[in-house]
């Protein structure tokens, strides 16, 4: 590292690192070559060296080819020319490698080009939460796991899935079995849609949910959890300052206020 610039070796290793453990998380790696790449790339002396890692890397296998080769194919751009600008973005990717991903609490922020990889994991995605771009893509990939994703009723949704022994519910209308496919839209009625989110999923022996919720019902319910988790948290916190001492009241107590007797 100098002046505060990343050398071009950690450079070469940490892009190397990123493009080994995607080919893994779309299983086109065994774990033991997984593992001994890593440890070579960490190992390497030049970038040369890490790109020379990467061309030995073995090809695909043909059933993991025979799967993309199922994969929905891309509209051409000139009939979609705002999903195309989405697809062109820099991708940011949200992955559970035999693990859980949640963002369903805090706000969070949806880019233009997302990946979502479930690979033996869970991942739960709550839209309402996030800021929306006007335009997205979302490239779903659930191989022996789980991916679920609430869209609030106001978004304008496009859903393309292909399933292979496994099972895709968009939006209510389900697609499952040995191979499988569908297509699903949504367009909101009561309102001009405030963002459009276009989905492209691709399941290996695990299940997506692509499931529309209602954003004023979701709000007042968001309300009276966080009612609910701030009283608590302060229930707790009076206990660990000594401010509860009373006895708790018996069951069958009828609560009443300071001074109150009936």
């Amino acid at each position: 590292m100098q002046n505060g610039a990343e050398s071009p070796l950690v450079a070469a290793q940490r892009s190397a690192i990123l493009q080994i453990r995607s080919r893994y998380e779309r299983g086109e790696l065994p774990f033991e070559t997984f593992r001994t790449s890593l440890d070579a790339i960490t190992a390497a002396q030049t970038p040369e060296e890490c790109a020379n890692l990467l061309r030995d890397l073995p090809p695909p296998s043909p059933s993991m080819a025979a799967l993309a080769a199922l994969e929905p194919p891309a509209l051409t751009p000139s009939a979609t020319p705002q999903r195309a600008l989405a697809r062109s973005a820099p991708n940011k990717r949200i992955s559970a490698f035999m693990s859980e991903t949640k963002k369903t609490r805090s706000a969070w922020t949806l880019a233009p080009n997302t990946h979502v990889n479930a690979f033996m994991g869970s991942i739960r995605l709550d839209m309402r939460r996030a800021q929306l771009p006007a335009e997205a893509y979302l490239k779903v990939n659930s191989t022996m796991g789980e991916v679920i994703i609430l869209v609030p009723d106001d978004v304008a949704v496009s859903v393309r899935s292909t399933a292979i022994m496994g099972e895709v519910n968009a939006m209510g209308e389900s697609v499952a079995g040995m191979i499988a496919s569908g297509e699903e839209e949504h367009n909101p009625t009561h309102t001009e849609p405030c963002a459009r989110l276009t989905i492209d999923v691709g399941v290996l022996m695990g299940t997506v949910q692509v499931r529309l919720v209602n954003n004023t019902n979701a709000a007042i319910a968001d309300m009276a959890r966080d009612a609910v988790r701030a009283a608590l948290e302060g229930m707790r916190r009076g206990f660990e300052n000594g401010a509860y001492n009373a006895p708790l009241p018996s069951p069958g107590a009828r609560p009443g206020l300071p001074g109150y007797n009936d």
